[in-house]
Formats: structure tokens, C-alpha cells, sequence
């Protein structure tokens, strides 16, 4: 009785490091979804405020508006209309908040970055492990294999998006950039949910 648990606690303990391992690799892609959602939000906050820097000034010619100039103009109004409708303090606080979302962002890449490097250690663990395994540890294996790539393709994208960022990033091409950093078109969300489904 002794020789069979000497015999069935090796394997144990490597199927117990296997479920450890691939445990943690998923906890990574958790946080590596946490990640992209705070990303998504700084680049959103970057398309909000690129597009209050670029407003339009008010159409004077337009009847309410012409009227309600007319009524109220002050040297106040006369010098905000001459200013092109800002307020110099507004566009020093909007720049400020530019450069702090695209600091955020930046800040993403490299957490992004970082995690993706781990995920691929513990890739390279299980798939050592996996020859000491069944079936289970190899399907594993190669499921971590299909999700760090998919990551990797996705963080790629995400590196370009926050690269092309800059102050005349037309409106159109932020709002492709919010789109597909939201689709996230190369994650397959089916082998995620596989993925999952081998966390025991």
C-alpha cells in the first residue's frame, strides 16, 4: 500500500503543479482583461477630450444665438467670441488631461507587456510539464499556447492604437481606434470560455 501511494503521488504532484500553473496563467488573463478595460476608458476619456479641444466656435450667424449675442454683449463676451469661444484656461487644463490619458495609456502597454512576458513563462512551465501528463495537461497546454498568442496579437494592436496617437488624430480615426480597441477582434471568446472551463 505504500509502493501505491509512492507511486500515484508523483503524478499527483505533478498534476497538482500543472493545475497551479495553468491557475495562475489564467489569474494573468483576468488581469490582463482588467488592463485592456482601464485602457479602453483612458482612450475614451482621450476621444472625449481631443474632441472638446477641437469644439467648433459658436455660429454667430445662427438667429438664437445672434440674439442672445447681441442682448448679453459685454467686453466679457466680446473677448471670449475674439478668443474663438475658449477660455485659455479650459484648453491648458484640456491639454493637461490629454497627456494624462495618453500617459495612462501608455502605462497600459506596459503593464500589458509585462503580463504577456508572464504568461509566457508559465507557457513554457506547463509545456514542460506536459510531457509527464495525460491528455488533460496537453489540451492545457495547448490552450494556453492559443490564448497567448491571441493576447499577443491583441496587445499589438493595442501598442499601434496608442503609438498613433496625437493631437490631430482626426475624429473619425479615434473612433475606429475606440471600436476595435472594444471588439478586441483577434480574442476568440470561445476558447477563452475553454479555457476556463479547465480551472478545477
Amino acid at each position: 500500500m505504500a509502493n501505491e501511494e509512492a507511486t500515484t503521488s508523483p503524478q499527483a504532484s505533478v498534476e497538482d503543479k500543472a493545475n497551479r500553473v495553468f491557475l495562475d496563467f489564467m489569474t494573468k488573463v483576468a488581469q490582463y482583461d482588467e488592463l485592456v478595460d482601464a485602457g479602453k476608458r483612458a482612450l475614451m476619456m482621450f476621444h472625449q477630450e481631443l474632441e472638446h479641444f477641437r469644439r467648433p466656435k459658436l455660429l454667430t450667424e445662427s438667429g438664437a444665438i445672434s440674439e442672445i449675442v447681441k442682448s448679453n454683449l459685454s467686453d466679457r463676451m466680446r473677448s471670449y467670441l475674439e478668443a474663438g469661444c475658449t477660455h485659455h484656461n479650459e484648453n491648458i487644463q484640456n491639454m493637461n488631461k490629454l497627456h494624462s490619458c495618453q500617459e495612462k495609456l501608455n502605462d497600459h502597454i506596459s503593464k500589458a507587456k509585462l503580463l504577456l512576458e508572464e504568461l509566457h513563462i508559465l507557457e513554457e512551465d506547463d509545456e514542460q510539464q506536459s510531457g509527464d501528463l495525460l491528455d488533460k495537461a496537453v489540451s492545457c497546454a495547448s490552450v494556453m499556447v492559443l490564448v497567448h498568442n491571441m493576447l499577443k496579437l491583441d496587445y499589438t494592436m493595442q501598442e499601434k492604437i496608442v503609438k498613433a496617437l496625437c493631437i490631430k488624430t482626426t475624429s473619425s480615426e479615434l473612433e475606429g481606434y475606440c471600436q476595435m480597441w472594444d471588439l478586441r477582434p483577434y480574442i476568440d471568446d470561445n476558447v477563452i470560455q475553454l479555457a476556463w472551463q479547465f480551472v478545477s
